[in-house]
């Protein structure tokens, strides 16, 4: 957060004083002695992170006091020379002369740089040796990778799923898999894809380029979707499956087992999906609510949401060089279930724009089109396509937990990781009954019988529901003709009845 007067200034010190340290988000400096040399690591670690402020003219040492005998006019000069001529590419900070008691301190804001400007580095290290970032209360220099991947995240595409594998050959494509892609990317494509041989649509699809001596080998992102066994060239391009007995990793049971259940997934992308989801599967409860008489299960967590997951996970990922020795991790704890895939979020796509319009960037486009014609059998028996690649997984993910009554998952991405978390279902099996969109709308019609009319916001409370929720069961019975509403469409107050 910004500090742009003195109130928000002494607040800041107090929470400062209160840590007993310097924060993530604010490095504190006397300068009672001139200009502190770290000052440009600080400016590009804030630039290259979420941005942040600089103080000088406090002394953290002495218990976050002021320094009366800072030269502030020197100061504020070196630091808008710092900011102008010693970083790389020059940065705009925000420089003010705040007061904290009656001395007067030096403050500037730095703010987080553009994606198509990181890394932010300090020019006499250069960028290999003076690009940092900002963790805890410290500037920390990039590693080799973190550099590779803002430097990755320049550009509208990476291309690291189109390189060529030098040892590969045709052969090493899954026949079955490949004549599916084929026949399915010919049938659901507009243009002249149908009159272009096999070979011709494989290059131009990128499932295989021509290397340097003249023969054609798959890519990186052929031999992931369509390869017999891709580990064969990439070993640790697969989904490492890890059942835990606690909720820290580490931790060993009542007989000293550190695992409950662990295995290495491999083979082409389509056949990791399907074993992964299923390894989750066999690792989880199934509790089974009888009504009537139905008898229905009730697992831990929604697998059409896990498929989703592991999906994303193993398209998104990073195929860089560097990337290639770390695979996608799917941990489950007794209260949680996390997926990890190497690579954060590309470009600059947040967190905070995932699902929404225009909340979709690819770092593998190769790959992500070559996964939309692949016909496979999934987990369940039923047949589709490995991915939709529409920017619907994050939607799909949040439809199944709350048609779960279960809450969004927890998303997190780093420069180099991308995890999300699913929480345990923290129903009971006696609970369980209002757990499927049958049983809910069942439990929904029961509240109406009981009620002469009611709220969307009544309904909510009753079932235990989000509102959004219970606004999307009730519009499903409106469009069935069971309910009929009571006032004016966008009234507050709008109730609904049996019709």
């Amino acid at each position: 957060m910004n500090i742009t007067s003195d109130e928000e200034l002494y607040a800041a010190v107090d929470r400062m004083r209160k840590a007993g340290t310097d924060l993530a988000e604010y490095e504190v400096k006397s300068a009672a002695g001139g200009f502190p040399k770290s000052i440009p690591d600080t400016i590009s670690a804030f630039a290259n992170t979420c941005g942040g402020t600089i103080v000088l003219g406090i002394s953290e040492k002495e218990g976050f006091v002021p320094v009366q005998d800072a030269d502030i006019k020197t100061l504020q000069s070196k630091l808008a020379q710092a900011a102008r001529e010693l970083v790389e590419p020059p940065q705009a900070i925000d420089i003010l002369v705040l007061q904290f008691g009656s001395v007067p301190v030096i403050v500037a804001n730095v703010r987080e740089a553009p994606v198509r400007e990181k890394p932010c580095y300090v020019r006499k290290l250069g960028q290999m040796g003076g690009s940092f970032v900002r963790t805890g209360d410290g500037d920390h220099k990039m590693s080799l990778y973190e550099i590779d991947r803002f430097i990755e995240n320049q550009h509208r595409s990476a291309r690291n799923d189109a390189a060529v594998v030098p040892d590969a050959t045709l052969s090493d494509l899954d026949r079955n898999l490949l004549e599916g892609w084929l026949s399915h990317a010919r049938s659901t494509t507009l243009g002249r894809t149908g009159a272009v041989g096999d070979e011709e649509l494989m290059v131009n699809r990128r499932v295989a380029a021509v290397d340097d001596g003249g023969i054609l080998r798959p890519t990186v992102a052929g031999i992931m979707a369509l390869g017999r066994y891709p580990q064969k060239f990439f070993p640790r391009l697969d989904v490492v499956f890890t059942s835990y007995p606690s909720p820290h990793k580490g931790e060993v049971d009542e007989v000293g087992k550190r695992f409950v259940d662990s295995a290495n997934v491999d083979g082409p992308i389509p056949q990791m999906v399907v074993e992964t989801v299923r390894a989750v599967s066999r690792n989880m409860k199934h509790g089974a609510i009888v009504r009537g008489a139905l008898r229905e299960d009730v697992p831990d967590y929604p697998l059409p949401a896990v498929r989703e997951a592991v999906a994303n996970a193993l398209m998104h990922r990073d195929y860089s060089a560097d990337g290639q020795g770390t695979p996608v991790l799917v941990d489950m704890y007794p209260d949680r279930l996390e997926v990890s895939n190497p690579g954060g979020l590309f470009g600059s796509l947040t967190v905070d724009r995932l699902g929404k319009k225009g909340g979709t960037a690819s770092r593998n486009q190769f790959l992500a089109r070559i996964l939309e014609d692949v016909p496979y059998a999934d987990y369940d028996g039923s047949t589709g396509r490995v991915v939709e690649n529409r920017g619907s997984g994050i939607p799909t993910i949040n439809r199944e937990l709350a048609d779960a009554l279960m809450e969004r998952p927890i998303l997190r991405s780093t420069l180099d990781e991308f995890d999300i978390t699913f929480r345990h279902r923290r129903m009971t099996e006696a609970e369980g009954a209002g757990y499927s969109k049958g049983n809910v709308e069942e439990a929904v019609l029961a509240y109406f019988t009981e009620h002469e009319s009611a709220s969307t916001s009544e309904v909510a409370k009753a079932s235990g529901m989000s509102t959004k929720t219970a606004r999307r069961y009730i519009k499903d019975l409106l469009d069935e003709g069971v309910l009929e509403p009571i006032g004016t469409k966008n009234s507050p107050k709008r109730r609904y009845r049996l019709s």
